[in-house]
């Protein structure tokens, strides 16, 4: 029913984005899945050119998991693109070995991790230089809440998120973890249904927050702090700590959370938030507006969106994601009803929603389906969904996996405005790119490893310039210090920079 995420990576360095898909199955399907020819294995497709090469098997990424989620991120900084996985059981760590093969090894590296885990999100919470882990928990199948009469999931306990510290090297080419959950600030006890999360710098003051959606609890926004003095003053030896300030910043919500993306609608360079919510409770969607003290703050903006969500479907992956390149962030939407009884009744369309800023309507958005050619795409039971330029041709694309159906591509046959794509030499989550427009307009972009419904997009950041030829300049900001600026970039490339 809750169906598993994708993870768009370039695994062997070649330019090219290639695709790891998430596989699962239930405990009623085993015995029948045995009988014909074993349980369902996790892929990799290989991009060669604008076309994928199943090589699950000789990468050595095809996992017999119930799996969940993914993040895409390289964990031990060796230019490799690694693969994180969770599981309805226990969680998988791929490691990259730079050959076309992965090798598994979360455990011998610290990464413990039992029990069912969804979203996954990677960025350097404690300034070191080095990227962590959040792996998000959701539902105890095994302890179900004596008495209760809610449905699922709140009949039945929550699980433990947690916060995995990487510590470096651990002597054979990978790095070594440190589960500090509980010390960081997440709960100790009383576990949420967490599904979605992504790392991003909410309030701009260089540190990367944590927005989780869950699942019929008040979302969470772990604000992190410095703790004064630096670690050598801090009890627990972290040197930060992460506040939840989700109810005072107005982004709780407390529906059904699925899916969660952050990232700049507006244009206002402040991050701005989307949650997809069950069906019946509409989507949460939060403008950031900022604060001198940078104290964040956000307000509803649902009202802008109400007519392009249409009919109340339930959603799941989402992504802001700029479809026609004219430098307005649209919402693409992966939807399928819950409970699943039906493949066929349950189904639902993907949608995609256009920002009409572009057209002097600011805040508004409009059901762009049937412009974009989504009307022709059959309806699926969408769960993950992921953003990503895998023929680079300037168009970004959508893959969106399924329960019960086929893992679709969506290729985008967009032909107007002009674009740049931005690839960053290195591992830099949280990073910001600015890019100024002839004419003064800027547009603002952050690496993120980790968000929408269990998956993991595109690095490379993608800026729609509509009429522009040029990009006056561009400004790479780094998570922890470190500006790099390219002066007069010309439109319609992918632009490598070096830090």
């Amino acid at each position: 029913m809750m169906g598993g995420g994708l993870c768009w990576l370039d695994y062997d360095n070649d330019g090219w984005m290639d695709l790891f898909a998430v596989n699962s199955y239930a405990d009623a399907e085993i015995a029948k899945l045995m009988s014909h020819g074993g349980l369902p294995q996790s892929a990799l497709f290989h991009n060669v050119h604008g076309r994928f090469v199943n090589v699950s098997k000789a990468s050595g990424a095809g996992l017999q998991i119930r799996g969940s989620g993914c993040v895409a991120a390289d964990l031990n900084g060796d230019g490799y693109t690694d693969l994180y996985v969770t599981s309805a059981v226990g969680d998988q760590l791929l490691w990259n070995n730079g050959d076309g093969t992965f090798t598994e090894g979360a455990r011998a590296d610290g990464v413990v991790s039992f029990g069912w885990h969804s979203g996954a999100s990677v960025a350097d919470v404690n300034g070191d230089g080095r990227p962590d882990l959040f792996v998000a928990g959701y539902t105890n199948m095994t302890a179900m809440k004596t008495g209760s009469v809610a449905g699922f999931p709140t009949n039945h306990e929550g699980v433990r998120s947690e916060l995995f510290l990487n510590e470096g090297p651990d002597g054979h080419g990978h790095a070594k973890f440190r589960d500090v959950s509980v010390a960081a600030g997440l709960p100790a006890s009383h576990f949420d249904h967490s599904l979605g999360a992504v790392f991003s710098d909410v309030n701009g003051d260089g540190r990367m927050d944590l927005y989780v959606a869950n699942d019929e609890d008040p979302n969470r926004l772990y604000m992190n702090v410095a703790w004064p003095g630096g670690a050598k003053s801090d009890p627990k030896g972290l040197g930060f700590r992460l506040v939840d300030r989700a109810r005072q910043q107005g982004v709780a919500d407390g529906n059904a959370g699925m899916g969660v993306a952050a990232a700049d609608y507006t244009g206002d360079g402040r991050t701005d938030l989307f949650v997809s919510n069950s069906r019946g409770q509409t989507h949460a969607v939060f403008r950031g507006l900022g604060t001198a003290s940078k104290v964040p703050a956000f307000v509803s903006a649902r009202p802008g969106f109400a007519a392009a969500f249409g009919t109340n479907f339930t959603g799941w992956g989402d992504s802001w994601v700029d479809l026609n390149r004219d430098g307005h962030l649209d919402l693409a939407l992966a939807n399928g009803a819950i409970p699943l009884t039906s493949l066929k009744r349950d189904a639902a369309p993907i949608q995609a929603l256009e920002n009409l800023a572009g057209q002097g309507m600011p805040g508004e958005f409009a059901n762009a389906s049937k412009l974009v050619g989504l009307a022709a795409v059959p309806p699926v039971n969408g769960r993950g969904l992921a953003a990503a330029d895998f023929n680079n041709d300037g168009n970004v694309d959508i893959a969106v996996s399924s329960v019960g159906g086929p893992l679709v591509l969506l290729q985008n046959h967009n032909t107007a405005g002009h674009w740049l794509e931005v690839s960053l030499a290195g591992f830099h989550p949280g990073a910001t790119v600015t890019a100024e427009l002839p004419g003064g307009r800027t547009l603002v972009r952050e690496v993120q490893a980790g968000s929408s419904y269990l998956s993991s997009e595109d690095p490379r950041l993608f800026f729609g310039l509509g009429a522009a030829t040029t990009v006056r300049s561009l400004v790479v900001h780094y998570p922890g210090g470190g500006v790099t600026r390219v002066e007069h970039v010309k439109a319609d490339q992918i632009l490598k920079v070096a830090r």
